[in-house]
């Protein structure tokens, strides 16, 4: 697990911009791994469904978001970052939800200001005060057992508040021992300039607009460290699933669908059948 943690430590620490793999269960996880990506973000929304099959509502708890990241952790090694809502009550639940999450590997915790809603679809209640956030954060940075395990604040403030309030926000989120910011509704280079004077710590940024994506440079320059492109692979899994389960119902030919599946070799090394092997090999005996 430190190996893990020390991974996710160094992309931090580097001058450019890197691009995580947005998965959602162990399985993605394994092909993120194997194609090399450093690090891998399971977000809430598309956790929630894969692990659920439920919508991104208060139907999921701690301990489904434990399990889901415990199987993920087994399936591959990787540095995981984990989208921590609210960290699932107030700051004493987030202490034990930080300790939980770190037992079973997770790199990176993020722990947002948006208050959780009770009902879907539903009046948005908006941000957390600052004073409660910030206690949330600093319970959350005194709950880890390994000093390895990155603390992230994510904030919605540039939703939600002008930016003089969103920038105040985030600086206080800064001196409370967090070792990231995550940023959501990030919209323009002005914004992204202005929070990178008020805080030294590394951002990461979900889904940023396209001029800014297609400018790693200008995001590294201005703090970014990590960022994410959003969920595609889980919405084109989600199709895929559907397309080919619809054209058997609809009495297609198995044979039609041939040409969109993996092959062997890859459904080989996805699932780690060489590895098993050379296991058996090394210490099955009769």
């Amino acid at each position: 697990m430190s190996k893990m943690r020390d991974r996710f430590r160094e992309v931090l620490s580097r001058p450019d911009c890197t691009l995580a793999a947005n998965i959602f269960d162990p399985l993605s996880a394994r092909i993120a791994h194997m194609l090399d990506y450093e690090v891998c973000f399971l977000s809430g929304s598309v956790g929630k469904v894969a692990n659920l099959g439920v919508p991104d509502i208060v139907l999921y708890n701690s301990s489904d978001s434990v399990d889901h990241c415990r199987r993920i952790m087994r399936m591959a090694d990787v540095s995981l970052m984990l989208d921590g809502e609210e960290g699932f009550g107030n700051a004493v639940n987030t202490m034990r939800t930080v300790k939980e999450l770190e037992a079973v590997g997770v790199s990176a915790i993020e722990i947002e200001d948006n208050i959780a809603r009770t009902r879907f679809d539903s009046w948005d209640p908006g941000l957390a005060s600052q004073a409660e956030q910030v206690g949330k954060l600093e319970a959350a940075v005194a709950a880890r057992n390994d000093p390895g395990t990155v603390i992230v604040a994510r904030t919605s403030a540039l939703t939600y508040c002008p930016l003089d309030e969103a920038l105040d926000r985030i600086s206080a989120y800064s001196q409370t021992g967090v070792e990231a910011v995550r940023l959501t509704g990030l919209k323009t280079r002005e914004q992204l300039e202005a929070i990178h004077q008020v805080t030294p710590l590394p951002l990461t940024v979900l889904s940023p607009p396209d001029d800014m994506r297609n400018d790693p440079a200008f995001m590294a320059a201005n703090g970014v460290s990590i960022v994410m492109a959003g969920n595609p692979a889980f919405g084109m899994a989600v199709k895929a699933v559907y397309d080919c389960f619809k054209h058997l119902k609809d009495g297609g030919d198995v044979a039609d669908l041939a040409s969109n599946e993996a092959s062997p070799a890859l459904l080989r090394e996805v699932n780690r059948t060489d590895e098993f092997i050379q296991m058996q090999e090394l210490y099955l005996r009769s």
